[in-house]
């Protein structure tokens, strides 16, 4: 009896301790996922700076120069899927200009721009709450999108739809050669012809994990460099 019960108990040590170490395995294996999803990530960026300042050195200015970067803008700069090693990324590129300046943006500007998300009615009295709070204070102003939802000025199902014709990293001017015809509308200010910023948007990930991490990058360009402006990142 006595080495039966010796069995039993060694079994269940053995076992807790297999468990255990599936476990601290699984663990490591997660952060290792991650680890590879994020600086994949960021070298789709690092790699996407690098092709559009080789391109800017070629053409300096000029209608060429302009032509290409409105180009880039209007196809996305989508990258078919590239591999890290273990990791993968994709990239694609827009022009800020193409978006509306929520801080930048007047009353009137972001009515027209919400009525095409929704009634005139709504989009004035949300385009109203939007600027008051932004004029509610000294040198108030957004820094995401996702404050327009968290602050609740406005609803999370329009801004889903709204937010990627939305920038908070503006200067005020919109690009009438890569604006949509609604954001086009309802600018008011400056319009120019070629992108002034570009946002970066990079996707990494693990080959056959679930793990992954985004980076989102605005840079200004700067004769033939970028700039960058602002970045953030998160997983997921």
């Amino acid at each position: 009896m006595l080495v039966l019960w010796l069995i039993v108990i060694l079994a269940t040590i053995g076992a807790n301790t297999l468990r255990d170490t599936r476990s601290i395995a699984g663990i490591a294996s997660e952060e290792r996922a991650h680890a590879i999803a994020r600086y994949a990530a960021e070298s789709g960026i690092e790699a996407m700076v690098a092709e559009i300042e080789d391109s800017l050195r070629t053409l300096r200015h000029g209608p060429a120069r302009r032509a290409w970067l409105n180009a880039l803008a209007l196809t996305g700069g989508r990258r078919d899927t590239l591999p890290l090693g273990d990791g993968r990324f994709t990239v694609t590129v827009s022009d800020v200009a193409a978006r509306l300046d929520v801080n930048a943006a007047s009353e009137l500007s972001l009515r027209g721009f919400l009525s095409h998300f929704t009634d005139l009615a709504s989009a004035e009295h949300m385009a109203r709450r939007v600027r008051t709070w932004l004029d509610g204070g000294t040198e108030r102003r957004l820094t995401r999108i996702e404050e327009l939802r968290e602050r609740a000025l406005l609803p999370a199902p329009l801004l889903a739809r709204a937010a990627p014709h939305l920038t908070v990293h503006g200067d005020g001017a919109i690009n009438s050669e890569t604006a949509p015809h609604f954001v086009l509308a309802a600018a008011l200010g400056k319009l120019r012809r070629e992108p002034a910023r570009l946002v970066l948007e990079s996707r990494g990930w693990q080959a056959r994990h679930s793990a992954m991490h985004h980076v989102q990058a605005v840079f200004a360009i700067t004769d033939d460099r970028l700039v960058l402006v602002h970045s953030e990142e998160r997983g997921g």
